[in-house]
């Protein structure tokens, strides 16, 4: 894999990353008020419908 100086599509911090898996951004307007950065609102909304149709998994010890 070669190193790149690219931004990527998204940025999100570590909470916002737990907050995502969880299941916690179901829109666009939600992750916005989050705080959630990204290019374009098709980007966003790319990395919200990864999650949708999906049910978190969890360990016992979150």
């Amino acid at each position: 894999m070669k190193p790149t100086n690219a931004e990527g599509e998204a940025a999100l911090t570590r909470r916002q990353l737990a907050a995502w898996y969880a299941g916690g951004y179901r829109t666009l307007a939600s992750a916005r008020i989050a705080g959630l950065r990204a290019t374009s609102d098709k980007a966003l909304a790319i990395l919200i419908r990864s999650t949708t149709d999906l049910e978190p998994w969890l360990p016992d010890h979150f």
